[in-house]
């Protein structure tokens, strides 16, 4: 019998005790049942940790981890931390205050078996604190006859994303995404964690990128919350809203400026694995 491949959840977990029993509850609910759970929580101080446990000693029936920080890292070193126990051959990570539509991972997985990218995005809902709805669209391609039998939602409509010139692209949050984990390994070997305590999503998301290429799905599979206590600014994609020329400039040069030195810096020592010629094409991008 065809068995579809695992996809790790990695929740990252930190003061979010209002909300994290939704996210929770949203991966439990996908339709797609080969999943695991990995939450990392970032040494929260408020009661996010006995709410997972909670969660953990009532699913019995999920395979759940919670993972320890026990001083503050930041998202981005939390993110590697549970990659680095993921067993899935996809990764999508969800942050802590985030919903997921019960389709996410069935649409996403279903594209993912059509090509060969290094991540697929969605579009988003946006969400209040009290889960009232704030924000939608369509293209396709071939092989779908076999995966139908596997899947039971429609095919998603989506377009793949050529590798671009670094910094061409705006995503959406991190829980938007599910990225093929062999796209990732290089990010385990990644030290400078704390320049990254939050938005990491916009160094992965153009690293993965330029690595692998991506896709954009068009279907809102994520509710991401916007409240006082996110960093709400990061997401730069929602629905089919286009943001104005004038700040999407502005948000392009200060990416680049953080983004492209730290990127080429660990291409550089990482040219062992990537290969001389190789680290030095990837560089090329980034100009």
């Amino acid at each position: 019998m065809l068995k579809l491949p695992l996809v790790s959840f990695i929740v990252t977990s930190y003061n979010y005790e209002k909300y994290i029993l939704k996210t929770l509850e949203s991966i439990k609910n996908q339709t797609y049942k080969n999943f695991e759970i990995i939450v990392v929580d970032d040494c929260s101080s408020d009661n996010s940790r006995q709410i997972i446990e909670q969660f953990i000693s009532e699913n019995q029936d999920l395979k759940i981890t919670m993972l320890i920080h026990e001083e503050n890292q930041g998202q981005l070193a939390s993110m590697i931390k549970g990659l680095k126990h993921a067993q899935g051959q996809f990764v999508s990570f969800v942050d802590s205050d985030d919903v997921l539509m019960p389709e996410y991972a069935q649409a996403h997985i279903r594209v993912h078996l059509e090509t060969s990218v290094a991540f697929t995005s969605c579009q988003i809902i946006e969400i209040g604190e009290d889960d009232e709805v704030h924000t939608m669209k369509s293209i396709a391609s071939p092989h779908s006859a076999a995966l139908d039998k596997l899947f039971e939602v429609e095919k998603p409509e989506y377009k793949i994303l050529k590798r671009k010139r670094f910094g061409g692209w705006y995503w959406s949050p991190n829980s938007s995404a599910i990225f093929r984990k062999s796209s990732l390994e290089l990010i385990k070997n990644y030290k400078n964690t704390d320049k990254w305590k939050i938005c990491p999503d916009k160094f992965l998301f153009n690293f993965a990128n330029l690595i692998g290429g991506s896709a954009i799905i068009y279907a809102p599979l994520t509710g991401y919350r916007r409240h006082k206590n996110n960093a709400g600014s990061c997401s730069l994609v929602t629905g089919n809203k286009k943001l104005h020329s004038d700040y999407t400039t502005k948000i392009n040069i200060v990416n680049n400026i953080k983004i492209r030195p730290e990127t080429i810096k660990f291409l550089w020592q990482e040219r062992k694995t990537l290969g001389y010629r190789n680290t030095l094409k990837l560089i090329v991008q980034t100009l």
